[in-house]
């Protein structure tokens, strides 16, 4: 009864996520050139699946752009970041996105 009493306070207690660790995912985009292009982006990629954060700095070819988004979500694909740009997205081009752990 006691294991059984420890056991319960250990689940209700422990965070459905602990030990989770954040993925991150690095996208290599060009299309943004103001600064109200680079807040639709942040938008549209933080609604995407379990995302905490959104960065956006230039990137190492000349006219694009590294967004860095962090996400307790392990399988945000292109596709998922591509449709979330919505009408833009042909605006916005999303020539890489790859994922670290």
């Amino acid at each position: 009864m006691k294991n059984l009493l420890l056991a319960l306070i250990v689940a209700v207690f422990t965070p459905a996520f602990a030990g989770d660790k954040p993925v991150t995912y690095t996208a290599e985009m060009s299309g943004m050139i103001c600064a109200g292009c680079k807040d639709h982006v942040t938008t549209a990629f933080n609604k995407l699946d379990g995302v905490s954060n959104v960065k956006i700095v230039p990137g190492d070819k000349p006219g694009t752009q590294k967004v860095t988004v962090t996400s307790s979500s392990t399988a945000i694909t292109k596709e998922e970041a591509v449709a979330a740009l919505g009408a833009s997205a042909s605006t916005y081009v999303v020539h890489a996105w790859t994922k670290s752990e």
